[in-house]
């Protein structure tokens, strides 16, 4: 019995390392963390929003300079783009519309916004 129950947990652990949070998770939190101000640097999802955006900008990233290798360029961004902060971030999602934030991943979002933000 207890073998069961550490293959069902390994199971559900595994699972959930190669989850991938959807948009409207990401964006939803991120206003709950902008709404907190200061205090959201206590907040255990701090971390989790900041990990998810990190990992969705690297591999968006790395998709771009794959295709512009090749010399298809997704999104043409300057050598040095200006960065966005956490207000105008939240907003680029907020451009999104609701239904398709909820099915979308953090990546393709990103992807969406960078497209939107620098054509080629």
């Amino acid at each position: 019995m207890q073998i069961k129950y550490w293959v069902a947990a390994a199971a559900l652990f595994s699972t959930s390392a190669t989850y991938a949070m959807n948009a409207d998770t990401f964006y939803s939190k991120g206003l709950a963390l902008q709404k907190k101000g200061m205090a959201a640097m206590f907040s255990s999802d701090l971390k989790i929003v900041m990990s998810e955006f990190k990992a969705a900008a690297t591999s968006v990233k790395a998709e771009n300079d794959a295709a512009k290798a090749k010399g298809n360029p997704i999104y043409c961004a300057p050598a040095k783009p200006k960065k966005m902060s956490a207000e105008q971030l939240l907003a680029e999602f907020g451009n999104i519309p609701a239904a398709r934030r909820k099915t979308q991943t953090v990546k393709a979002a990103w992807r969406e916004i960078v497209v939107r933000k620098y054509p080629c």
